[in-house]
């Protein structure tokens, strides 16, 4: 048997990924995205592929424009809709529109041409028509390049600015023609639905004076042939995903009953009433596992299928698909085991699912379960296995300081020998309310191979357990979920005797970089530190990051003029006189979430105070770097990542 060769950074090009599947109505086939990097172009292609759910033997689909993404199936079954980037001349910069293309094969063609592109289509429940989101100008400000702003959601993260943009609901004849408006104003429209008759339009906004201060959702409807929205719901949410079926309606969300840490539920809408039927249900809803080699799949978060109401959660490391009867009652787990995660679904009426899994040492790949029984689909990362030594982890837990159990996982280098000496990183998730567990990471797997140990948990705070467990975080960053963190290493340090104490790496991107900061303004026991999109000053965060009023309100407990001794307590730059572990700073430049300003101000503290540092900016990237940044950015981050380690752990 040949040698199998350990993980590289430039693996990131060999490995393959499934995202988005969608059932045919029969159940007989499914369409997927297969994507892999480019990186001779820099770029990410993306092509529509089809499987048989009895034969398998999937094949691709689509070509020639390797941007195809979010297929669905026409209700008839003979079509599928998907969008697509039109091929630009040089220099030229074209948006998303809508293609269609037969089943049976053919050339797929194009359906829209909007001139703002077009999101989240969806068929009519006839297949006579599509509806979609597109931007519309709110006013005319001619050739000028001047942002005139006057509202406080003007920037998204990897959206850019959209001072001048309202994003509404259009509708359009599959046979063609022009696409007509359906909501106008001064809001914005999300996770638009048809009604089961096709004769309204089912949303999500907040269309009252304040919506821009709050950031919160009502459910809508509107007539399909346009006019006012109807409220929907009296409480202001966060709504995350809609499923209409006859006079009910399905959605995901919480109330913020316990603020932004709530657990999100899903609720159904009947007769004016809006109720929660998985309240005993102590789970979140979604899939909350960190991954850096997933590629986005539209939310199918709940669907129908009968009676019932299908949806994802994450628990002790496990992202898992559940149903409940649309009466409420138990909770009930179809698919999800230790080495067996859940990435997303996609259910028709009969009940066959297509879903795609994911574990420590797998890549996602393609399944299908009818009547209970599940079958692969898809091993396209077969030969990459096969050739390639992917390092499992191990798992430990232990009782925090606090009396609550403490998950997390420890990675051990290839060859790994008992009695030699290892390093150790802690790797810190991002979130906050993020989860560490089983998942493929590729960032893992590279550090491990360097011969450095890699420990991850998931402290006090983070998702994928019950609610008080999420929700205590707000209000009282730094507090547990830092000793959690700090006794993880003292806990992996006393039970593996091979652990190097003098040899420790701290890391981690946004919570995990702040608590990163936190951890080298507090304590010196780390010999490196590479801190990545970080927040390290609470005040000038509330002011300049895309969410920044409403995030640092909710984690922090008010507006910083009201609290600035809490906003600034809880802030690692009070504390940068401490510092004395030498410290690598990655960010982007185009980061609203976390922006860069944030790290100018570490940087600039740490080389007035002599600590050895460097910062690392990435132009034309976004807070989103180590999951879907440019293949070449992606590469170097690990290869600088990787240099700043070796100069400090080896």
């Amino acid at each position: 048997m040949p040698e199998m060769k350990k993980v590289e950074i430039k693996d990131l090009g060999e490995i393959k990924a499934v995202s988005s599947p969608r059932i045919s109505p029969d159940g007989s086939k499914i369409v997927f995205v297969h994507t892999e990097m480019d990186f001779e172009k820099d770029t990410y292609v993306n092509n529509l592929w089809m499987v048989d759910t009895e034969k398998g033997k999937p094949y691709q689909f689509t070509s020639g424009r390797g941007k195809d993404k979010n297929p669905s199936w026409s209700p008839d079954g003979k079509t599928i809709m998907f969008t697509s980037t039109p091929p630009a001349k040089e220099g030229e910069k074209k948006k998303t529109q809508v293609y269609l293309i037969p089943v049976d094969g053919g050339e797929a063609q194009q359906l829209t041409d909007v001139d703002e592109g077009v999101e989240s289509p969806e068929w009519g429940p006839k297949g006579k028509q599509i509806l979609f989101v597109s931007s519309v100008k709110r006013f005319d400000r001619g050739d000028s390049d001047v942002k005139v702003i006057d509202r406080l959601s003007y920037k998204f993260n990897g959206r850019g600015f959209y001072e001048n943009i309202r994003k509404h609901l259009f509708t359009m004849k599959v046979s063609g023609g022009k696409p007509k408006q359906i909501t106008k104003g001064e809001y914005d429209v999300s996770s638009p639905k048809w009604s089961s008759d096709g004769k309204s339009i089912i949303f999500s906004s907040n269309l009252e004076p304040d919506a821009d201060v709050l950031r919160r959702s009502y459910l809508y409807k509107v007539d399909a042939k346009g006019g006012e929205p109807e409220k929907l719901t009296d409480a202001l949410m966060s709504i995350s995903g809609i499923a209409p079926k006859g006079k009910e309606i399905a959605f995901t969300g919480h109330d913020y009953r316990h603020g932004s840490g709530s657990n999100s539920e899903v609720w159904i809408l009947k007769n004016g009433e809006a109720k929660p039927i998985t309240l005993d249900f102590d789970q979140d809803l979604g899939t909350k596992l960190s991954c850096d080699i997933r590629i986005s799949s539209p939310s199918t978060n709940p669907s129908w299928s009968g009676d019932y109401l299908y949806f994802t959660s994450t628990y002790t490391g496990v992202a898992g698909l559940y149903r409940i009867h649309k009466k409420g009652g138990d909770v009930e787990k179809l698919i999800g085991e230790v080495d067996h995660s859940v990435e997303t679904f996609d259910i028709n009426e009969d009940g066959v699912i297509a879903y795609t899994t994911l574990s420590t040492t797998e890549p996602i790949e393609l399944w299908v379960m009818k009547k209970d029984k599940t079958k692969q689909l898809t091993d396209l990362n077969k030969n990459y296995k096969k050739k390639t030594q992917i390092m499992p982890h191990e798992r430990f837990a232990f009782k925090s300081n606090a009396g609550h159990e403490v998950e997390g996982w420890l990675m051990k280098p290839p060859e790994f020998n008992p009695k030699k000496k290892y390093p150790l990183i802690l790797h810190i998730h991002g979130g906050p309310r993020g989860a560490y567990g089983n998942a493929f990471f590729h960032e893992f797997q590279i550090l491990a191979t360097q011969g450095w140990a890699v420990m991850y948990i998931n402290p006090w705070g983070s998702g994928g357990y019950y609610e008080e467990f999420q929700a205590a975080l707000p209000g009282h960053y730094f507090e547990q979920d830092y000793d959690d963190l700090m006794k993880a290493v003292d806990v992996v340090i006393e039970q593996n005797k091979w652990v190097d104490k003098k040899k420790l790496g701290v890391t981690g991107g946004s919570y995990g970089g702040v608590m990163s900061n936190w951890i080298i303004t507090h304590t010196d026991r780390f010999a490196a530190a590479v801190t990545m999109r970080t927040i390290t000053n609470w005040i000038t965060f509330f002011g300049v990051s895309d969410i920044g009023w409403t995030f640092g309100k909710t984690e922090i407990g008010g507006n910083f003029w009201e609290m600035e001794e809490e906003f600034m307590k809880r802030s690692p730059i009070r504390y940068v006189g401490n510092v004395k572990t030498p410290t690598q700073i990655i960010h982007s430049e185009e980061d609203y979430r976390c922006p860069m300003e944030q790290d100018e101000q570490l940087f600039t503290a740490l080389k007035l105070l002599g600590v050895d540092t460097e910062l690392i900016r990435f132009p034309n990237e976004s807070h989103d770097l180590s999951r879907s940044g440019k293949p070449k950015h992606r590469a170097e981050r690990l290869e600088h990542m990787v240099r700043w380690f070796k100069k400090y752990l080896d």
